[in-house]
């Protein structure tokens, strides 16, 4: 029993390099619901780095609190970071298309756009003009993010951004 939602135009494959990926079945149109994480809400105090698919199973969602996921894998653990993404965040949990998706592409976000912690930091190949080439913690504090993304930033990032441009 899956304790996520994936949209049923969506399906996961496997994909080299980073085990699996969720990919358009038919077209998504902008603003579609895409995803919706299930799972278990954690303090930073409680995150384990140690163990089982943890990357895979943890989403930041507040100030100090992470969502983890079912220890079984299910497909909302498998979106991979774009620093060119097709989805953004509505609220904390859910997943937009962010433009139209046509059948075949891959479903991406932008790590940016959910973490505030450094808790899932990586070297980046996304193969994007734009790619950064590292993702960071930090990286939802970039100016050239807060436009490219706004409206698609999970709701404590958005408060965040929200007190520095005052």
């Amino acid at each position: 029993m899956n304790n996520s939602y994936l949209n049923p135009k969506c399906e996961t494959r496997s994909k080299r390099g980073s085990g699996c990926a969720v990919y358009a079945l038919r077209l998504i149109t902008k603003g579609e619901l895409v995803s919706l994480w299930g799972g278990t809400v954690i303090t930073k105090d409680q995150l384990d780095p140690d163990m089982p698919r943890f990357t895979e199973r943890v989403i930041q969602i507040d100030e100090e609190l992470y969502l983890l996921t079912s220890a079984e894998k299910e497909p909302n653990d498998c979106f991979n970071h774009s620093c060119e993404p097709n989805l953004g965040f509505i609220g904390q949990i859910g997943l937009v298309a962010m433009r139209d998706i046509e059948a075949g592409e891959e479903l991406t976000f932008d790590y940016a756009m959910s973490d505030g912690a450094p808790y899932d930091e990586f070297e980046c190949d996304c193969g994007n003009p734009t790619c950064r080439h590292k993702v960071t913690g930090n990286d939802w504090a970039m100016p050239q993010l807060w436009k490219k993304y706004d409206g698609y930033f999970s709701s404590y990032l958005a408060r965040r951004i929200e007190q520095l441009r005052k």
